[in-house]
């Protein structure tokens, strides 16, 4: 095996060391890790790739969504039979008798780092689907702001 290809099992036990990680892809290959199987070859690579990307993003959404609760002070609520859209919710105190769901607080706390803690370049696009609450979430942010 070559010392790059040992760097490279290295760095995929790393990221697959995290105990959250319930990817079944992901656990096949920390398994292959673990038992010194070659993990990339040219039948797999993507489908390695593509795991390794997804558990990445994974973690980093997980990552900027506790910094966001924590820094927007927003607290879980409890889901209700009467919700009609499922889904983690979290109250934020300054914006009142409001629910927003993960991705609407990880958009706030990205236009509030924007325009509060980048002040030097401010400005923010905020692009996702049609119906996942832009302008709710921009309106929230400057409600917030003010």
């Amino acid at each position: 095996m070559t010392p790059s290809a040992q760097l490279t099992l290295v760095q995929l036990k790393v990221i697959f060391d995290d105990e959250t990680n319930t990817d079944k892809g992901a656990k096949e290959v920390q398994e292959q890790v673990e038992d010194g199987e070659e993990v990339l070859n040219p039948a797999n690579t993507s489908a390695v790739l593509n795991t390794v990307l997804r558990v990445i993003n994974n973690k980093f959404e997980r990552e900027c969504l506790d910094e966001a609760v924590r820094l927007l002070n927003a607290h879980p609520i409890h889901e209700s039979t009467d919700d009609r859209v499922p889904g983690h919710k979290y109250s934020i105190p300054s914006v009142r008798r409001t629910k927003f769901l993960a991705h609407q607080v990880r958009a706030i706390w990205f236009i509030m780092r924007r325009f509060v803690w980048d002040a030097d370049q401010p400005g923010a696009l905020v692009a996702d689907e049609m119906g996942l609450g832009k302008t709710f979430t921009s309106v929230a942010a400057a409600m917030i702001c003010k």
